[in-house]
């Protein structure tokens, strides 16, 4: 009986986190924003087997970031937000899988071209 508070503790930050992709990618021309949509992308392309981040990844985002004129405060939100994310997306994928088609699998490979180059604005 110990792991059923467990397991609806994991449940409830499931429910509770899976809206937090969309809820920050709303505000695309943020910091936030587009770090959300990286995490987002990195993570499906992980899931469908369309290419990896490099290990510098966030802190190459991040450093273009602050090249655009982000602040520290939407540095760090940022990277939050890139964090959060991530840890969402692999809990999502892990609990309900979402096939990948083809296509997409095509397009994510594409859009991991642009990031392991740097090119971040692509997204």
């Amino acid at each position: 009986m110990a792991f059923l508070p467990a397991g609806r503790a994991l449940l409830l930050v499931c429910f509770v986190v899976l809206p937090l992709g969309a809820c920050v990618a709303g505000h695309a021309d943020t910091a936030a924003g587009r770090a959300s949509l990286l995490a987002t992308t990195v993570s499906r392309a992980i899931a469908c087997k369309a290419g990896s981040p490099q290990r510098t990844t966030l802190d190459r985002f991040l450093a273009a970031e602050k090249a655009r004129g982000a602040s520290d405060d939407q540095l760090a939100a940022a990277r939050s937000a890139y964090i959060s994310v991530s840890e969402a997306e692999t809990i999502n994928q892990d609990i309900r899988p979402q096939p990948c088609t083809a296509e997409e699998r095509a397009t994510l490979r594409g859009k991991m071209q642009d990031v392991r180059a740097g090119r971040f604005e692509a997204l």
